[in-house]
């Protein structure tokens, strides 16, 4: 009798690891999600909203004219390229935007891209604030989670979002190896 218990219970050795493994797996994978930093998630998905918000109250102005006609009629820089990092387009501005103001759905200048057949594709939208409304030695405004980073040259603060067109070095880097001024009249 002692050795038909034994070998049953030596049977039910394997079993009974294997339970307990996936127990413990199953308690480590549960906790590892409600113990994750939900704030970042948070934010993420708060940035990804406004991104689309944003897109969405844009989807009018893929036409130059009806940009023009909103406000966004002043041309702030002709079309602008770097040799090795790529284009950014032509910059129209909305001038009453250049206030201040940090609103995802008010982007101070809307970018388009000059085509062969003399029109534009709109790109991304570029926000930005004057030195002389935020100075440059204060701390640097933030939108979709990201910093507005200072360009001295105009001086203003500046934040690129490649909204309409793919930038394989991320949405909120400056220059978009995907933009050419191959076309532009300047």
């Amino acid at each position: 009798m002692f050795n038909l218990q034994a070998q049953r219970s030596q049977r039910r050795r394997p079993l009974v690891r294997w339970i307990s493994y996936l127990s413990v797996l199953t308690l480590t994978i549960i906790t590892g999600f409600s113990c994750s930093d939900d704030s970042t998630s948070e934010k993420m998905d708060e940035s990804e909203l406004m991104i689309e918000e944003l897109r969405d109250s844009l989807q009018e102005y893929q036409n130059f004219d009806v940009a023009a006609s909103a406000g966004w009629a002043v041309d702030m820089s002709g079309c602008v390229e770097h040799p090795d990092e790529g284009g950014m387009g032509h910059h129209f501005g909305r001038p009453e935007y250049i206030d201040g103001r940090i609103n995802h759905l008010e982007p101070q200048v809307l970018l388009f891209e000059p085509l062969e057949n003399g029109g534009f594709e709109f790109v991304g939208v570029e926000y930005i604030i004057p030195f002389d409304i935020r100075p440059s030695d204060s701390e640097p405004p933030s939108l979709f989670d990201q910093n507005y980073h200072q360009n001295h040259q105009l001086n203003i603060w500046a934040l690129h979002v490649w909204t309409e067109k793919e930038n394989p070095k991320g949405m909120f880097y400056d220059w978009n190896p995907n933009v050419s001024c191959e076309y532009a009249d300047n």
